[in-house]
Order: C-alpha cells, then structure tokens, then sequence
C-alpha cells in the first residue's frame, strides 16, 4: 500500500511500520515545511496521479482550468489531429492530460532540466501517452534548427509547426520570491521565476512557429492581467475559479 492511500484509508489496519511512515511524513511536514506532495510523491491532477518530486513544480489545481479552455478552444476552431508543444513541461500534467483527451494529436514537451523531463517521461509511462520530450531552454531546440543535436518528426516539413502553443509558466517575479510561503522553496526555483512572456510571443511571431488557425495560451500570475495585456492585446483572459484573472489565450 502507498503512502498516500495509508493516509486516505481510515479504515484500514496499520502495521507498526506502517504507522510509523505516517509520522515520518507529518514530522517533515511539519517541521521542514515539505509538501505533502513531494512526501507522497504523488499529485493529483485532472483526475489523474501523477508522481512528483522537488525536481518538479506541484501541479495546480487551476491549471486543470487552463486545460479546458484549451481543449474548449480546439472544438471552437475545429482543429483536428493537432500538433501541440507543452513549454516548461515539468511533470508533464498538462501535456499528458491533453493527450489522454486528444489521442490523435501529436503532443512535444519541452523542459530546460533533464531532472523533470525525468519526471515527465515517469509520468507518461504511467499514463501510457507517447508523447515527444525536448530538453532545452523553452522555444531554443524549434529555432536554428541545423545546429539543432534533435530531430523531431514535426521538424521535418518547414514551420509552422504547432497548432497550440500552451505553458504553465515560471511567472512569480524576483521581489514576489522573497517573500512566498515557506513550503513553496522546496520547489525548483527555476519554475517558480521569470517567465519571458514578451520574448517568447516574439520568438513564436518571427519564426513562424504557430500554424494560421492556431493559438497560444498561458497561465500567469493573479497581478499581471494589466502588463499581459500590452504584450497580447488580442487576447482573451479568463479568470480562475477564485476569481483571479489567470489565463490568456492569443
């Protein structure tokens, strides 16, 4: 039996050593400010579990949002068998998710840290999704592609490439870092910060990368609907389920 289910089962007998995992887990909780998650080495997410660990950010529950107004968008345009690139994959949730939706699509992953493309690729095994994992520093392995040491199958007609374009983005800024709950810095901290919104829309544009009836959709932060909008001035935000602006789709 998993630690997570010794937790949930209220119902089941506990050996010694069973019962003694379970204080373990809330000691480090408690004292070290550990996720739970990581102490479980699982999440929850769309309805699925999903192994975690520190490599990788803890999938939100938001963010399941950000998968329906994807999959919502892609009936409304009526994009069929569509290639998708997930950006800053981490644990492969929103990837894996749209394509255990969407069987037919062709779905790339893109991570900087082979640690959560480690991850990921756990993740999509356990799920029995084929999805194409890319190691590099978010749109790089698409651009300069002759210098490129990758050879994907989308690469192999000119761009563009994608009919959706979709990340979970490191969009805490470096002030809002100093000053987050405890448990959050046991995330990487490179999926927590910075996220080049501005430049990533430009590397898309300038190379062509996302088909005509395709779109883009990010998540970001509840203070910067005011700042995106400048940057994507065609596109539609919605709010979250807290009613926090959250998500963009261009």
């Amino acid at each position: 039996m998993e630690s997570s289910e010794l937790i949930s089962d209220s119902d089941h007998q506990l050996s010694r050593n069973q019962v003694q995992t379970i204080l373990e887990i809330r000691d480090k909780r408690n004292k070290e400010k550990i996720p739970l998650a990581y102490l479980l080495e699982e999440a929850a997410f769309a309805g699925m579990r999903f192994f975690v660990n520190n490599d990788v950010l803890i999938p939100r529950p938001e963010t399941e949002f950000l998968v329906n107004l994807i999959l919502d968008e892609i009936k409304e345009r009526k994009i069929h068998q569509p290639s998708i690139l997930d950006l800053g994959t981490g644990s492969g949730c929103i990837a894996i998710t749209l394509k255990h939706a969407l069987p037919a699509a062709k779905v790339y992953a893109s991570d900087i840290s082979q640690a959560a493309l480690n991850v990921a690729g756990i993740n999509a095994n356990r799920h029995k999704t084929e999805i194409q994992f890319i190691m590099g520093d978010y749109l790089d392995p698409f651009l300069n592609l002759s210098k490129s040491p990758i050879a994907l199958p989308v690469m192999r007609s000119k761009p563009p490439y994608f009919d959706i374009i979709v990340s979970n983005p490191p969009y805490v800024t470096k002030e809002e870092y100093e000053k987050l709950e405890p448990e959050l810095y046991h995330e990487p901290k490179h999926a927590l910060v910075g996220f080049p919104y501005e430049h990533i829309k430009k590397q898309i544009l300038e190379n062509n990368l996302l088909k005509k009836n395709g779109f883009m959709a990010f998540e970001f932060g509840y203070n910067q609907k005011t700042k995106l909008e400048k940057i994507f001035p065609e596109a539609r935000f919605y709010k979250d389920l807290e009613n926090n602006d959250r998500f963009l789709v261009n």
